[in-house]
């Protein structure tokens, strides 16, 4: 049977090299991480001509004219922003990657640690995989078709700038999916976590009731037990890894975040101008807004997808601590060594609790993501209320 999910894998793993993103190796089956000579050449060529390539064109005058069309002055400062901020994600990605070259190597030996423990992984996030995987891919098959369309409409300096974004904008995407696969990774170890407690506790509250002969029973206490803290061990894992994702993406995260809201708000806004003023007169054909709404639609797809992601696997940690409270339907007289395990799980998520911080300055959960959303929504309308009374 064919293992597609192992092939887009694969796709994602040479994808990284080929755009420069990734400047070490590993071995999917071994687990062994490595530096090597011909990813950490290629990798410094490639950046290397990202830079050269900015560099040049910051030095050449730019022709305005061609990328706004008759557009106003905040349409310009708008659409200024919004490709700055993307850039500058995007390099800061690249130069992140080098500077914390081994936290990232460390952080992939334990992924593929617990991957090559447990690879009923891979088959329990195959359909997570393949709905990130296809607006990823359609997103950055858009942005092509986009700057393919608009040859005709523009200078060389015009489809260098177009050129750079391009890349850019992949080696950003990729990035930003690398998270998403690790966050998918930890919750389908979460999920087979809460399962095996779920047996444990079920097992222990039979036990408690119907208690075997005294040899018997002390048998399948002590079996409970070391059950029980295995799952403790592969969780105290696992939030090792979300904490030092966190670590290794946080200045990613906050140019991605920061990039999510200012772009939706620029969205929103445009979307009201092209209503307004037509798409002539910000340089736009019909055939390119169609494009770019299109492209929009699943940019903000894939946006939504890492953002539930992440609120998924604090539900699955919720979940792990409402199992535990089941324990106090246990009848008395379990072994001291299987109560024990139980409090110190249950201790050890109260004393650890999961947070997914972006560097520290704020969590992602349900309730920030509700007050981003009304923030989005109250920045749009401010906007668009300034363009009314100004332009």
């Amino acid at each position: 049977m064919l293992d597609w999910a192992g092939l887009v894998l694969k796709a994602i793993y040479y994808y990284g090299h080929l755009i420069g993103l990734s400047n070490f190796e590993f071995d999917w089956r071994t687990g062994r991480v490595f530096t090597a000579a011909r990813s950490t050449l290629f990798a410094i060529v490639a950046n290397a001509i990202i830079v050269i390539l900015l560099g040049f064109l910051l030095t050449r005058p730019i022709n305005f004219s061609l990328i706004f069309g008759n557009s106003n002055r905040l349409h310009e400062l708008v659409i200024i922003t919004m490709t700055s901020l993307r850039l500058t994600a995007g390099l800061s990605t690249v130069l992140n990657r080098w500077r914390q070259r081994s936290q990232m190597k460390d952080l992939v030996k334990r992924i593929l640690r617990l991957f090559l423990a447990r690879p009923q992984v891979k088959r329990m996030s195959r359909w997570g995989l393949l709905i990130k995987f296809l607006p990823i891919t359609v997103t950055d098959i858009l942005q092509v078709a986009i700057t393919l369309d608009a040859i005709g409409r523009g200078d060389s300096t015009f489809f260098l700038g177009m050129g750079l974004q391009l890349w850019v904008s992949g080696i950003l995407n990729l990035a930003i999916s690398q998270h998403f696969l690790v966050m998918l990774f930890v919750r389908a170890q979460y999920q087979l976590l809460n399962i095996e407690l779920r047996k444990v506790i079920d097992e222990s509250t039979e036990l408690s009731y119907h208690a075997p002969r005294k040899a018997a029973f002390m048998t399948r206490c002590c079996n409970l037990a070391d059950r029980l803290e295995d799952v403790a061990k592969l969780q105290s894992q696992l939030q090792t890894i979300v904490t030092q994702l966190g670590e290794v993406f946080g200045i990613q995260g906050i140019m991605v975040y920061g990039g999510y809201y200012i772009s939706s708000v620029a969205a929103s806004y445009m979307t009201y101008s092209i209503v307004k003023n037509g798409p002539e007169n910000l340089g736009m054909t019909y055939r390119s807004t169609v494009l770019v709404f299109t492209w929009c639609i699943f940019y903000y797809w894939d946006a939504i997808l890492n953002l539930f992601i992440m609120l998924y696997v604090q539900d699955d940690h919720k979940e792990m601590i409402h199992l535990l409270e089941k324990r106090t339907l246990f009848a008395s007289g379990l072994d001291v060594r299987l109560e024990e395990s139980f409090e110190s799980l249950q201790l050890q998520l109260i004393r650890n609790p999961l947070k997914i911080e972006v560097l520290k300055i704020f969590s992602i959960n349900r309730d920030s993501t509700s007050a981003m959303f009304g923030s989005l929504i109250t920045h749009s309308i401010f906007l668009i209320q300034y363009d009314i009374q100004f332009f």
